[in-house]
């Protein structure tokens, strides 16, 4: 193959391309050496995370619980639908009377 050809004489003339394969070959054959060790858990560990997990949804329930709850929230929700119904009639108010000044299509 010309390529593989090719890319042998360019390593056998270039110092750093040589130099950054040797550093590349010496990595992968660390790499290899490495061993495969599973290490075991601490007991209880598992049942401590699921717990953490279920306080932690649980946290988010009674919030909303909270929430719902709130008499302030209420006055609040109350007044935000008047802003909103409040807006929506005088934007259709505004349509309708702009409306009015068009020449209508026979």
């Amino acid at each position: 193959m010309p390529e593989t050809e090719d890319l042998e004489v360019h390593l056998a003339t270039c110092q750093d391309c040589a130099g950054e394969l040797a550093r590349y070959r010496g990595l992968l054959h660390t790499m290899g050496s490495l061993r495969y060790h599973l290490e075991e858990t601490p007991p209880g560990f598992a049942a401590a995370v699921m717990a953490l997990v279920a306080a932690a949804e649980q946290g988010w329930g009674e919030r909303i619980v909270r929430v719902a709850n709130d008499p302030k929230i209420h006055v609040a929700a109350a007044s935000f639908g008047g802003l909103v119904l409040g807006a929506a009639a005088i934007g259709l108010i505004w349509w309708r009377t702009a409306r009015r000044g068009e020449p209508r299509a026979a």
